[in-house]
């Protein structure tokens, strides 16, 4: 899976997932891992695997909401996740709504990142910024990394979203999760994350003294 750069004036800046992902518990990643090697899988290739198919479920929801020519895929776990997906959005979309943007790629220049918002709609007069995952459960640098795609929308479109639907559709089981946040908790993840900003210009700084002293 490609990452997509991020540049402002010209100069990379990090995308919010590398900004959470210096500062996440790996803890149950560990945990994973372990499982893993219980069952004689490699860690690695189901890591890739698992990222392989958030990735393709996202290509996918944008075609469907998109009203795009696209193909049911072969591979189970990713056929089940986008049936969960279009089960939800056939229910959610009844009511009218405009697609504002999917999968834009933006930097917010007052605090120097990058991201690519899943979604953004408009609906009952009213802008919603969604994003799909498949992970096994909602996550808080889920709600954070919102936040910031809100900040980026706000910062250079102008427009003010109060609404976030983070939509779940797992790799096991027949069950989805629709989870929806407003502003007042995009708020406070957000300024969580301003102090996370911070430290991971401050931990750079020390990673960088630590290899220079050892020359």
């Amino acid at each position: 899976m490609a990452h997509t750069i991020y540049k402002i004036s010209g100069i990379k800046v990090p995308s919010v997932t590398t900004i959470l992902g210096r500062f996440k518990n790996s803890t149950g990643l560990i945990i994973w891992s372990n499982g893993l090697g219980l069952k004689g899988l490699k860690y690695h290739e189901q890591l890739k695997i698992a990222a392989d198919i958030g990735t393709s479920l996202h290509q996918l929801a944008e075609l469907y909401v998109t009203e795009q020519h696209y193909e049911m895929p072969g591979e189970e776990v990713l056929a089940s996740c986008f049936k969960k997906f279009i089960s939800w959005w056939e229910e959610f979309s009844k009511e009218e709504l405009e697609i504002v943007f999917t999968e834009k790629g933006m930097c917010c220049k007052e605090f120097n990142f990058g991201g690519t918002p899943d979604l953004l709609i408009k609906k009952n007069n009213e802008y919603i910024l969604i994003d799909f995952k498949t992970s096994k459960d909602i996550y808080p640098d889920n709600i954070i990394q919102a936040s910031c795609y809100r900040h980026m929308i706000k910062e250079q479109e102008g427009i003010e979203i109060n609404k976030f639907i983070l939509a779940r559709f797992p790799k096991e089981g027949d069950d989805f999760e629709i989870r929806e946040f407003n502003k007042e908790q995009l708020d406070q993840a957000f300024e969580y994350f301003k102090t996370l900003r911070t430290a991971f210009d401050q931990d750079k700084e020390i990673t960088k003294l630590i290899k220079e002293k050892k020359k």
